[in-house]
């Protein structure tokens, strides 16, 4: 969880004893900040630790965020919304649909890629859409798609959310004293 410590609080509140509502602008901006932080690491911590790219995880992710006021204090949240991201997405091997090979795919950074038996890689005609499917039964059809994990997941790792609390931690630190020195010298009143 990150928090603004309580003696930050009280010092931003005493240096802007002056200014209207002084405390709640420098700390609404500060939490804006904190939010697009968390936005920007999310993702590039989660690249960090998964074999899928930035624009992977993007495309299958909606990032909601919110600041509001609740019990006389100002909370920033941050939703991760989506759904299981297809595998192909991550590192596979092949990268295009070839009859006959084994397809071979691994969604940690850290393993290597697992052989898939009765898996392909195929281009639906219908949607245009490629992806590793497996057939459920001896039968041509139907076949299922093998699925990885959804963004939401992925972000719930606990190395990513370590990194990403220590440098949006970092961020609201530095920005304290930004906001305060931008609200004295006349913007943002």
């Amino acid at each position: 969880m990150i928090e603004i410590a309580q003696e930050q609080i009280d010092r931003v509140r005493e240096i802007l004893s002056e200014v209207p509502n002084g405390l709640e602008k420098a700390l609404r901006s500060v939490i804006q900040r904190a939010n697009s932080t968390v936005r920007t690491e999310t993702v590039k911590q989660i690249t960090s630790v998964y074999a899928i790219s930035r624009q992977n995880v993007r495309a299958e992710t909606n990032i909601k965020t919110k600041i509001q006021t609740i019990d006389g204090g100002i909370v920033g949240t941050i939703t991760f919304a989506g759904y299981k991201i297809p595998l192909y997405r991550y590192s596979v091997t092949p990268t295009v649909p070839t009859q006959g090979a084994t397809v071979k795919a691994k969604m940690l950074k850290s393993n290597s890629q697992t052989p898939f038996v009765h898996a392909f890689i195929a281009r639906m005609k219908n949607t245009g859409h490629t992806g590793i499917f497996e057939r459920e039964r001896k039968e041509r059809l139907p076949v299922k798609e093998i699925m990885g994990l959804s963004t939401a997941t992925m972000a719930d790792n606990s190395v990513v959310l370590e990194k990403v609390e220590e440098k949006v931690q970092d961020t609201i630190n530095k920005r304290i004293e930004h906001e305060v020195t931008r609200i004295l010298n006349g913007y943002g009143r």
